[in-house]
């Protein structure tokens, strides 16, 4: 019995729905392209653990002059991901009507970027700008505040 129960969490049929919906690079270069502007290239997966109820994964997507990091958080027990604010640094900004409860991270000092978090269906997505983003830094916070209405409006996973 045992081998068998192994066998079948290996295969991932013992897996949460959820955690078998969202690939790591879940965008195509086309996507973001279209959505960010700028020619993006394949997805590059980065850092993969699993660790208490929770695998956490990136990918990430270069560009030119700045790359999009995309980190999940798939929960093996879903309502916990809605206390995944907790322990994010800064402030977060709820963006007003998103169906996803979507936040901006706000004030991290020198680590603020464009960045949005939501949670869907038991995993946390973090859409992340990295690299330097701003052409002109007197025009800083215009560039962030225009990056971040891209990136809510890209489509979600899972």
């Amino acid at each position: 019995m045992r081998s068998v129960l192994a066998l079948l969490v290996a295969a991932g049929i013992g897996a949460p729905v959820h955690a078998q919906e969202v690939p790591v690079c879940p965008f195509k270069p086309s996507e973001l392209d279209a959505a960010l502007g700028g020619k993006f290239e394949e997805g590059k997966p980065g850092m993969a653990y699993g660790a208490s109820g929770i695998d956490v994964r990136s990918c990430q997507y270069a560009s030119r002059l700045w790359s999009l990091r995309v980190g999940t958080q798939v929960y093996k027990n879903a309502p916990d991901a809605k206390k995944f604010g907790m322990g994010l640094a800064g402030k977060l900004v709820p963006v007003a009507g998103d169906p996803d409860g979507a936040v901006f991270q706000e004030g991290q000092g020198d680590n603020t970027s464009p960045t949005v978090w939501y949670e869907r269906r038991g995993t946390v997505v973090e859409l992340r700008v990295v690299g330097i983003w701003y052409t002109d830094p007197s025009k800083r916070q215009a560039e962030m505040e225009a990056l971040r209405a891209k990136l809510q409006k890209l489509r979600r996973v899972p």
